[in-house]
C-alpha cells in the first residue's frame, strides 16, 4: 500500500506541476485519472474513471479570485480509491466532492505560500540579484505545484483507502446501486453547468436540433458533429457571400 500511495501522488504532483510551466490542462481529471490508473495497473479503469470524473466538472473550473474545487485531486484520488478498493465508479463519484473541496482549501493554502516566495523573490531583485530571484521561484513553484498535492494524494490514499475499502464493504449493494445510478446524472449536470454559461437565443435551436438528432433519430454523436460542422460551413458562406454583396453595392455607389 505504500508504494502505491507513493504513486498516487507522484501522479497528482506531476500533473499539478504544469503550473510551473504554464496552464497545459494536464491536471484535468481525465488526465490525471488515466495517469493514475496506468501507475496503479489498471489504464483502462483510469480512462473510465478520469472520463466519468471529467464530465462531472466540466463547468468547474477558477475565474479571478473565486475558487473552484480541485478536481485534479478528485481525479487522482479518487480513481486510486475506485481501483484499491473495486467499488469503481459509485465509490468515485461519492468521494469526488469531499476529496475536490479539501483540494480547493489547499490551492487557497498554495497560494499564500506563493505570495511569501514572491516576498523573498523581491528582496533578491531589489539586490540586482536576478539569479537568487530565480532559484527562490523555482524552489516555490516546485513546492506549491509539485510536494503539497504529492502529500495531499500520498497522506489520502495511504491513510484512506483502508478505511474507504471497510466503509464500501459495510454499504449495502441497495445503495452502491443508488450511487452508481445518481453517477450517471453527473454528467448531465456537468453540462448544464457549461450550458448556462453559453447558451443565447441564437445558440439554443442549434442545441435543441442536435438533442432531437441524437435521440429520436437515432443519430450517433460523430453524425451530430459533422451535421453541424457543415452547417457551420454553409451559414459562414452564406455571410460571406452577403459582405461581398454589400462591398459590391457600397463600391458601386462611391464610383456615383
Amino acid at each position: 500500500m505504500l508504494v502505491k500511495a507513493l504513486l498516487v501522488g507522484l501522479a497528482l504532483g506531476l500533473c499539478k506541476f504544469e503550473w510551473f510551466y504554464g496552464d497545459t490542462m494536464t491536471s484535468r481529471p481525465l488526465v490525471v485519472a488515466t495517469l493514475t490508473g496506468l501507475f496503479l495497473g489498471d489504464p483502462v479503469q483510469g480512462v473510465i474513471m478520469g472520463s466519468i470524473l471529467e464530465l462531472m466538472f466540466i463547468g468547474s473550473f477558477p475565474v479571478g479570485a473565486a475558487v473552484s474545487p480541485d478536481f485534479g485531486s478528485a481525479g487522482a484520488i479518487c480513481t486510486a480509491f475506485a481501483i484499491l478498493t473495486g467499488g469503481g465508479e459509485a465509490v468515485a463519484t461519492a468521494m469526488a466532492l469531499p476529496i475536490s473541496l479539501l483540494g480547493g482549501f489547499i490551492f487557497i493554502g498554495c497560494k499564500m505560500i506563493n505570495a511569501v516566495f514572491g516576498q523573498v523573490m523581491m528582496k533578491y531583485l531589489e539586490k540586482d540579484d536576478s539569479k537568487g530571484a530565480s532559484r527562490v521561484y523555482i524552489a516555490g513553484s516546485f513546492f506549491t505545484t509539485f510536494c503539497i498535492y504529492f502529500v495531499y494524494g500520498f497522506v489520502c490514499v495511504y491513510l484512506g483507502s483502508s478505511v474507504v475499502k471497510a466503509a464500501v464493504n459495510a454499504i449495502p449493494t441497495v445503495i452502491i446501486n443508488g450511487l452508481a445510478a445518481s453517477a450517471n446524472l453527473l454528467p448531465a449536470v456537468g453540462f448544464a453547468l457549461l450550458l448556462q454559461m453559453i447558451i443565447t437565443k441564437k445558440m439554443s435551436p442549434f442545441f435543441f436540433i442536435g438533442f432531437i438528432l441524437a435521440a429520436c433519430a437515432g443519430m450517433s454523436t460523430i453524425a451530430v458533429t459533422f451535421l453541424a460542422v457543415m452547417i457551420a460551413l454553409l451559414l459562414i458562406n452564406s455571410m460571406n457571400h452577403k459582405q461581398e454583396a454589400t462591398d459590391i453595392a457600397g463600391g458601386d455607389e462611391n464610383e456615383f
